[in-house]
């Protein structure tokens, strides 16, 4: 009898392990994807597919199983939230952040530098008249500190995010060059 309940439970817990290797392999694939790594995605995505149909064989082998069919569940939600902790964490990427100010631009990028990050300033014609624009290419996990200062220098400005692919020559530190 303990036998059997061991066997259940070890049984939950692979599938459990199965799931969240599995999706968590699946976001980084799906970000790879994204980056146009495409040997790299495909690498995971045999991988990915492999350790699906483990889970799903022994889920599939044993329906009346009810722990079997939760693990199943619970290690895709763990493995989906491992995958974006993984991805926040580990791999790098690059933001564009274009700040639009028809008032405060040069305030902006200069706040921005004063912070340690690269800024180009620009001008252009907007709706009402001459606006400024401020560009700053930085890693993913600065965006919340950019954003910040230029909130605090213009809260009304505006401001878009865009995935940058690549980098190549420029700061994204101050005295940090990228190559």
């Amino acid at each position: 009898m303990l036998t059997l309940e061991l066997d259940l439970i070890l049984g939950a817990l692979a599938i459990f392990a199965l799931r969240l290797v599995g999706v968590s392999i699946s976001t980084v694939r799906m970000l790879m994807l994204v980056q146009g790594r495409r040997a790299l995605s495909s690498a995971l995505g045999f991988f990915e597919s492999l350790v699906f149909a483990l889970a799903i064989g022994s889920v599939v082998t044993q329906l009346d199983n009810v722990w079997n069919l939760i693990a199943y569940c619970a290690g895709f939600a763990t493995g989906t939230y491992l995958g974006m902790m993984l991805e926040s964490r580990f791999i790098t990427n690059f933001i564009t952040v274009n700040v639009v100010s028809p008032h405060k631009a040069h305030q902006i990028a200069e706040a921005v530098r004063d912070a340690g990050f690269g800024a180009t300033e620009s001008w252009g014609q907007g709706a009402e008249g001459l606006v400024g624009a401020v560009r700053v290419v930085i890693r993913r996990r600065d965006v919340q500190k950019v954003i910040e200062i230029v909130n605090r220098v213009d809260p009304a400005a505006f401001i878009t995010l865009d995935e940058t692919r690549a980098v190549r020559h420029g700061y994204l530190r101050a005295g940090r060059p990228v190559r």
